[in-house]
């Protein structure tokens, strides 16, 4: 990875000067003055200019302006080389201090009128807004998202958390839970994946589930038997790479996860755990990075479940605790089987007229991050809920341990996201009942 000094194109005779003053980075430049930096004049501006346009590039979010007085830019950073970058790209200091007032609300700086001169910034601005606004359409596009982004995220708000899973697996009978469970998946990011665990009997709506899912979104990797068996990170035998490596940046559905070989476990622990694992073994010795969101697919130790549930769970601990989300789902009887028949022999629902809208729903809200609103009183109650649930699994083939310290963050987040809200107190409540109610289906 490139340095800053390379980044901003210094030669090797200035990278020596600056490096001996203990100047390194973009931020150090952007606050300086040309004459501190001793390189001369046309030199100096160069630099000093090039930090501050890349900084201001890489945190400006959103350009806002009001009435043609007011001018509203919210950043990543609020520091002092992002501020000054920040109003250097919108021509405040070419204007003068003596036009504009400054005021910092958060993330957000506000930049208001003082004199007419401020109309030069005011066109800087718009010019600003519009060019983050063709390369946010142009990274939407990238990612497959063509639909406008006010009409998606008007059509999520209506039908929120809940009605993304009534409506995309409305053929499916029962097993609610199951279906929330998977949406929380499917709305976790790539950074910060919710992967889950649906566990039932042959005849269970997995394999439904599946091709639901399958059928109706896109950037799906789907994982069969076959290769299950083989080894999802690598097969030892041939030292060839498998599925999980060439999986970045999917949803990945996996078949008959019980069945993966006891030496590829392992790297499947790292592989689910952070996106990194190393292998080294006599045919392979390679560095893998993938990031992905795993729906696995899995049926009891003994084909059906017995009296108690969870002595049937026949992967170990250890994988388990990988699993956010871990659900029991139901079999599927003659009403619910003629209700499915019913509703494939008529395909009607939602889902199937507005596939692109569910689709790119999911695309766009992956890009959403929630701010955090809940009431500290619900978050501690939250929290104690969660601590609970570990004391009382930890020991169990369930295995809840502290990697739920991850999930606790990572469910609330993916069921905001998914209506492009905060994590409110009434999130935190479903966030709660989800994971209590998916334990629930064990006992």
């Amino acid at each position: 990875m490139e340095d800053d000094l390379t980044l901003l194109g210094v030669i090797p005779s200035d990278r020596k000067k600056l490096e001996n003053m203990g100047i390194t980075s973009l931020e150090q430049i952007a606050i300086m003055s040309v004459s501190s930096l001793g390189l001369g004049g046309s030199k100096g501006t160069m630099l000093v200019q090039r930090a501050r346009n890349i900084l201001a590039n890489k945190n400006i979010l959103d350009v806002a302006v009001s009435n043609g007085d007011l001018i509203e830019v919210t950043t990543k950073k609020t520091d002092r080389a992002v501020i000054k970058s920040i109003l250097n790209a919108l021509d405040v200091y070419a204007v003068g201090w003596g036009n504009a007032a400054l005021t910092i609300e958060g993330n957000v700086l506000k930049l208001s009128r003082k004199s007419e001169a401020f109309s030069k910034v005011i066109s800087k601005a718009e010019s600003l807004r519009e060019i983050l606004e063709s390369k946010k359409m142009e990274e939407r596009e990238k990612s497959g998202i063509y639909l406008p982004e006010d009409e998606l995220q008007a059509f999520a708000k209506e039908r929120g958390f809940h009605g993304f899973w009534r409506n995309v697996f409305q053929e499916i009978h029962g097993n609610d839970i199951m279906k929330k469970v998977i949406a929380t998946s499917i709305f976790s990011t790539f950074k910060e994946p919710v992967h889950s665990l649906i566990i039932g009997e042959p005849g269970s709506s997995k394999t439904m589930a599946k091709e639901i899912i399958t059928e109706q979104f896109s950037d799906i990797t789907t994982i069969g038997a076959n290769t299950t068996r083989s080894g999802l990170v690598c097969h030892l035998g041939t030292g060839d790479l498998g599925a999980l490596p060439h999986a970045n940046r999917k949803l990945v559905l996996v078949d008959e996860f019980d069945k993966i070989p006891g030496e590829d476990i392992e790297y499947c622990y790292e592989l689910l755990s952070n996106g990194k694992c190393s292998i080294h073994s006599a045919k392979l010795h390679q560095n893998i990075e993938s990031e992905f969101i795993m729906i696995a697919f899995a049926n009891p130790k003994s084909k059906v479940f017995g009296k108690h549930a969870l002595n049937d769970i026949g992967l170990s601990p250890l994988l388990m605790s990988r699993c956010a989300l871990v659900v029991k789902v139901q079999n599927i009887g003659k009403e619910d089987r003629l209700n499915l028949f019913r509703k494939k022999f008529y395909g009607k629902g939602e889902i199937k007229e507005k596939h692109d809208y569910y689709d790119q729903w999911v695309k766009l809200a992956r890009r959403y991050e929630p701010a955090i609103t809940a009431s500290e009183n619900k978050v501690n109650r939250y929290l104690n809920t969660m601590n609970e649930i570990v004391e009382a699994y930890y020991n169990t083939t369930l295995r809840r341990d502290l990697r739920m310290s991850d999930y606790l963050r990572r469910i609330p987040l993916a069921i905001a996201r998914s209506s492009f809200s905060p994590v409110d107190n009434k999130v935190l409540l479903d966030a709660e009942t989800l994971m209590k109610e998916s334990i629930e289906t064990w006992v």
